[in-house]
């Protein structure tokens, strides 16, 4: 009779932890280069419970924008609702991004010690904390600029709540006289605190 309880007990508490939600970091991915149309693909991954599709981006060197990038649509839309839907089945998803690598060629990694990092302005306050949004967390809001030898990124922003950035990724870009890092901190105060990867480009 112990063991039947014991186990009802634990079937009971399964649904609970089965969709309860949970945190995750957001991981780049840097899918290639396409020459024909020199453009550069990457993919953000978010590894928490909900298991979202990746969200696809590129750089289009070819645009009067080459430093912006790009967001994908319209491998997200839903045949039946004709909406963006992140959560639907990732099958045909796959195929496209498949179709997209076999047009890709690799970056090539560099070392992270030749890339600087530097911090143009950095200012500290809080942030109400998930767990009790009467209680404050500390977070610090960072502009920066990423250069290397004559090459430089635009300024760009970041929000950590635990201080200081570092640079996780570093490419060239094939045919190119461009760079791309990626910069690392802690962007999601949920839970104990998740990484988030962002893409940076370095041009001349």
């Amino acid at each position: 009779m112990k063991i039947k309880a014991i186990i009802s007990v634990l079937l009971v508490g399964l649904p609970c932890a089965a969709f309860a939600t949970v945190g995750g970091p957001q991981n780049i991915e840097v899918l290639g280069y396409e020459v024909k149309d020199q453009k550069l693909y990457l993919m953000r991954h978010y590894l928490d419970g909900r298991g979202r599709l990746p969200q696809l981006y590129y750089y289009n060197f070819k645009s009067k924008q080459p430093n912006q990038l790009v967001m994908v649509n319209s491998l997200y839309i839903n045949p039946k609702t004709k909406r963006i839907d992140y959560d639907q089945s990732s099958q045909k998803f796959d195929q496209e991004i498949a179709k997209i690598k076999k047009r890709l060629i690799p970056v090539i990694p560099v070392k992270k010690q030749n890339i600087r990092l530097e911090l143009l302005k950095t200012s500290k306050g809080y942030a109400p904390a998930w767990y009790d949004p009467q209680e404050k967390v500390p977070k610090w809001t960072y502009q920066y600029q990423v250069k290397s030898g004559s090459q430089k990124s635009p300024t760009h922003q970041a929000v950590s709540y635990q201080q200081g950035l570092k640079i996780s990724q570093a490419y060239k870009v094939p045919k190119q006289n461009k760079t791309l890092v990626t910069i690392k901190y802690l962007g999601i105060p949920f839970e104990t605190g998740y990484t988030i990867e962002d893409p940076v480009l370095l041009s001349r």
